[in-house]
């Protein structure tokens, strides 16, 4: 079972993403988010396996040196794939860099790696899906509706946690300082 590390946000933010997942919804491009049980998030790392109990213990530890996050979310992107996703992009910090080189440090070694370099150093960045896969002939509906959004918006990363999936399933998370 295919799991990933994220890091979840405040409530402000959470709302203003979800609102976001109901417009994509709500024009028919893709509901699957927004019907899920989970809350809007981005990926420090994903795995196709991973020693949940080791991992558990990793990342308690380290959520209590790490501050809650203040993030910008500053653009849209989408990945151009036989079937599109659209993500909004976090602006990048070293802060969020740091935290996403110890968490992969100390967690590799308890996962299974996917065969796949997205979340290496200098090629990782982090976002927030906005949709999961989706037919290409949609794609003009949703950047016409995310053109009359407003961005920049600032959040507060205020959870690390690790989720399974599909579909998208929460194990837990820990609060940051």
């Amino acid at each position: 079972m295919p799991f990933a590390i994220v890091g979840y946000y405040d409530k402000y933010t959470d709302e203003k993403i979800k609102l976001l997942w109901k417009g994509m919804a709500d024009i028919g491009v893709d509901d699957y988010l927004i019907r899920s049980d989970n809350n809007p998030h981005f990926k420090f790392a994903m795995y196709e396996d991973l020693d949940i109990n080791n991992v558990q213990q990793e990342l308690y530890s380290m959520t209590k040196t790490i501050k809650k996050l203040p993030v910008q979310f500053k653009s849209y992107s989408f990945y151009p794939n036989e079937k599109p996703f659209i993500s909004i992009d976090l602006a990048v910090s070293h802060l969020i860099l740091d935290i996403q080189d110890e968490i992969r440090k100390k967690c590799d070694k308890y996962a299974k790696l996917y065969d796949f370099n997205y979340f290496d150093q200098g090629i990782w960045k982090p976002d927030c899906q906005l949709t999961i896969e989706f037919e290409k002939e949609k794609l003009g509906k949703a950047i016409e509706y995310l053109s009359n959004t407003v961005l920049p918006f600032d959040g507060i990363v205020e959870r690390i946690g690790i989720i399974e999936f599909p579909p998208a399933k929460q194990l837990f998370s820990y609060e940051l300082i």
